[in-house]
């Protein structure tokens, strides 16, 4: 056997050594206790979220526009750190041995 043909088959084992317990976490949700899924606490929360939304038609949607958890916050904060790290690289990339034409 060669390896690829070992590996193949390892991961066909660990493929069916691990199936049983993740299929287990996929019917989770569907769990009966006291004739209620779990699916059923999901749809009074859509039901609940539906119902407020109609009560209150001038509040909008709830999501925080200006708020640092909010669309231009978070914006914001990953502009400020992604900005950062790139200008950490191109800062630390116009030093070294290798920055000067010629040498290297």
């Amino acid at each position: 056997m060669t390896r690829k043909t070992t590996a193949i088959i390892t991961g066909v084992m660990f493929s069916l050594l691990i199936l049983p317990s993740v299929s287990n976490l996929a019917f989770a949700q569907y769990i009966v206790t006291d004739g209620k899924t779990g699916l059923d606490d999901y749809l009074q929360l859509a039901h609940d979220k539906v119902t407020i939304a109609h009560d209150n038609p001038k509040a909008g949607s709830g999501t925080p526009m200006f708020a640092a958890d909010g669309v231009v916050g978070a914006l914001i904060l990953s502009t400020g750190i992604f900005g950062g790290v790139a200008a950490t690289f191109f800062i630390r990339g116009r030093q070294g041995k290798y920055a000067a034409i010629g040498r290297g």
